[in-house]
């Protein structure tokens, strides 16, 4: 099997210095990872992580020899004082509080950022040494961003993945980071990323845009993938002998009184303060409920040497505290405070005797305590998940009960009717939801993961690039074939000028157009967002007898009854008012920049602009026009020095598809070819299609859904040539 190396700052391994032995950790990722099985993914594992050259350098050798569990270890070794800045100067006090929206716990380092960037780079080097050229690359996690840009930078072939485990912020969040750019660059350089959320996805994207001035690639690389557990294993651990004495032995001191079992390491994230709000505010609601609930609530400990956390805990602490004195009676406590680990067998049990789990996180990557809950439930007698809007499982568990936990009187009406649910909609409920997780398990995760990186890379590598001599075999075969060519205008047929006005079709490609629009089994059409009165001028005037599309095809030219038709049946312009305020603003503040007014489509150029000054307003043009033009029948896009507002329907894919479904016989291949974002709209609704064959190619080296790319504009005119020879006459 082919080998994955995955990364991640620690190993699964905890070291007790006083015995001098290693021991399973715990934690998110462990918890997923630990339940891969090799043989359901496809991969065979070495983890890779690091350890502080404090450890027993005879045990750091048994390790390597030894697996654990079912996947070996590599130990990557860093000096203890290097790594406790990596890890508590920057990994914790700047990018856990940061991602997680934590912002008052920022607490910004120079000498951090040095020893996040040494490690970083010591973690690149150890996987350069170990990688060979057909393994997979798999980094995880925030402690490790810059890894994958290291990596690349010394070998580019070596196909590398990254999961983030945690949330990725709000753009307006994560431009407040001083090493912004640098994270940013690093992982653009993956072949792959994967996010627990949708939204976690979109926030990288929107700041690729507002913090690098770049358009963010429309990159089918970025996926979302939901992390999962080992379902198995907690559907066996819940049937455990072991379990089953722990169920026997609470059953007899919970009685009759409700549990709403809240589980949750120690760290601000996990909003257990607002949970003890909650519960308090829930017992003054409903004082007929006191005495028949109780909140076991299990703390884990978590850096218990900083202050911050120290006080966290002592204010948790006085809460319940308060709360039990309040409420309590001589024969009932309100909550059931543990701070310390549970086992894994009095964990089932706990998930199995509570009819509620309540997860009340500020801000969570995942939370797969959900998870486990979920998996651990009796079909019969299933428990309720009250789940926060802000953690990633919100997306994943289906029929948990959502809560906004800063919104304290919605969240106990969803804590009533969370104790009083209806028994035959739990039962439906969970089953459903078990059923989802038995059909995506942890293994499922990784193998779907690992699948779409090496399916991904592939797919890069058939997006191959054209050779410059025009020599293209994989047209051989279009002779005698009925085909369909769309072609682009500017950075396409003709180089992109200066200023658009002075864009000039060279004579050889004019004569190419007019040979090719002469082939009895081929169709050419120019698919442009320039306006109709340029394209005349162009190609009507010059007797050109092929069809046009002006505006990205909100316009079409037909050579048969020679005049233009309106294909945007229910043309609304009132949106251009607004737009042209806003431009006539930037234009304004812009030296050299103008606007182009397409009839559907409205563009602002800056090429000839003093170019930072001019990408920093660009960047801020793009945002107000998509939060100003929100809920309008429009398209806001960035291209190559130009951002344009127009008609969802001037849409060179919506064209392209009418164009071929008002054929009275369809083509045997349709052959596209662009420069822009525009054409990637032709490019993805050709590659959806089934009943044709598609050749899609992109002219530059811009990540694209094209299958080839020729790398400059100046070789489209040896393409052209080599298209006339496939074809035939």
């Amino acid at each position: 099997m082919p080998r994955c190396l995955l990364v991640s700052n620690r190993l699964p391994l905890a070291y007790n210095s006083k015995v001098k032995m290693f021991s399973p950790s715990s934690g998110g990722l462990v918890s997923a990872i630990k339940g891969l099985d090799p043989t359901k993914v496809g991969f065979d594992f070495e983890w890779m992580g690091i350890l502080t050259d404090d450890i027993n350098r005879e045990n750091v050798e048994q390790l390597k020899k030894k697996p654990v569990g079912n996947l070996p270890c590599h130990p990557i070794i860093v000096q203890k004082s290097v790594y406790d800045n990596y890890y508590n100067l920057y990994c914790n006090n700047v990018l856990w509080p940061l991602f997680h929206y934590e912002r008052n716990m920022v607490r910004h380092s120079q000498e951090g950022w040095h020893s996040y960037v040494e490690v970083n780079q010591i973690v690149a080097n150890a996987i350069l040494d170990e990688a060979k050229d057909d393994d997979i690359v798999w980094v995880h996690d925030f402690q490790l961003l810059l890894v994958p840009g290291l990596v690349k930078e010394k070998r580019p072939e070596l196909r590398v993945g990254f999961f983030l485990h945690i949330p990725f912020p709000s753009s307006e969040i994560f431009r407040e980071l001083p090493q912004r750019k640098e994270i940013l660059l690093s992982l653009l350089r993956c072949d792959q990323i994967g996010f627990h959320d949708l939204s976690y996805l979109n926030h990288f994207r929107s700041s690729i845009q507002r913090v690098l001035g770049e358009v963010a690639p429309n990159n089918n690389m970025w996926g979302v993938y939901p992390i999962s557990i080992d379902t198995e294993h907690f559907k066996q651990l819940a049937a455990a002998p072991e379990t089953h004495e722990y169920i026997n032995k609470y059953q007899k001191s919970k009685k009759s009184v409700k549990w709403i079992l809240g589980i949750d390491r120690l760290d601000y994230i996990k909003g257990l303060l607002l949970k003890l709000q909650a519960f308090r505010a829930f017992l003054k609601r409903y004082p007929e409920e006191r005495e028949k609930v109780q909140l076991v609530q299990i703390v884990i400990p978590s850096r218990t040497e900083v202050s911050q956390y120290k006080s966290l805990k002592k204010e948790i602490e006085q809460l319940v505290s308060s709360i039990n004195g309040e409420f309590g009676s001589p024969t009932w406590m309100p909550i059931q405070y543990i701070y310390h680990s549970v086992s894994e067998p009095e964990l089932s049990a706990l998930y199995q005797l509570s009819e509620v789990l309540f997860i009340s996180s500020r801000r969570d990557g995942m939370n797969l305590v959900s998870l486990e809950y979920v998996m651990s439930q009796n079909d019969d007698y299933p428990g309720v998940v009250l789940l926060s809007e802000f953690a990633g499982a919100h997306s994943t568990l289906s029929y948990a009960m959502s809560i906004n936990p800063w919104n304290v009187t919605d969240t106990i009406m969803r804590m009533k009717d969370a104790l009083h649910h209806p028994e035959i909609k739990r039962q439906k409920e969970m089953i459903a939801m078990k059923d989802f997780l038995t059909k995506y398990t942890s293994s499922d995760w990784a193998k779907i993961i690992l699948r779409d990186l090496v399916t991904d890379t592939k797919k890069n590598e058939t997006t191959m690039s054209l050779p410059d001599d025009g020599k293209f075999n994989w047209m051989l075969d279009l002779k005698g074939k009925k085909i369909l060519f769309f072609c682009d205008l500017d950075g396409t047929l003709a180089p992109i000028s200066p200023h658009p006005k002075d864009v000039k079709l060279p004579g050889n490609t004019i004569d190419l157009l007019q040979m090719i629009s002469e082939r009895k089994n081929c169709e050419f059409v120019v698919v442009s967002g320039r306006d109709k009165e340029f394209l005349e001028e162009q190609f009507i005037d010059n007797d050109f007898n092929f069809p046009l599309a002006a505006c990205h095809g909100a316009y079409s030219f037909s050579p048969i009854d020679n005049r233009w038709h309106n294909l945007i049946p229910h043309d609304s312009t009132k949106w251009k008012g607004l737009v042209m305020e806003i431009l006539d603003l930037y234009t304004l503040r812009t030296p050299e920049s103008f606007i182009e007014d397409k009839g559907h489509a409205v563009t602002w150029h800056y090429r000839n602009s003093p170019r930072e000054f001019a990408d920093f307003l660009a960047n801020k043009l793009f945002f107000e026009l998509e939060e100003a033009l929100t809920g309008q029948p429009v398209q806001v896009n960035w291209g190559k020095k130009v951002i344009e507002v127009k008609s969802i329907h001037a849409n060179k894919g919506y064209f392209v598809q009418s164009w071929i479904q008002g054929l009275s016989k369809k083509p045997d291949v349709v052959v596209a070819i662009g420069d822009d974002t525009t054409d990637e709209d032709m490019f993805s609704v050709l590659q959806d299609r089934k009943d044709i064959t598609p050749f899609c190619i992109k002219v530059g080296k811009e990540k694209t859904h094209a299958h080839y790319f020729i790398r400059e504009q100046k070789s489209v005119n040896l393409f052209l040539e080599n298209f006339l020879e496939s074809v035939g006459h």
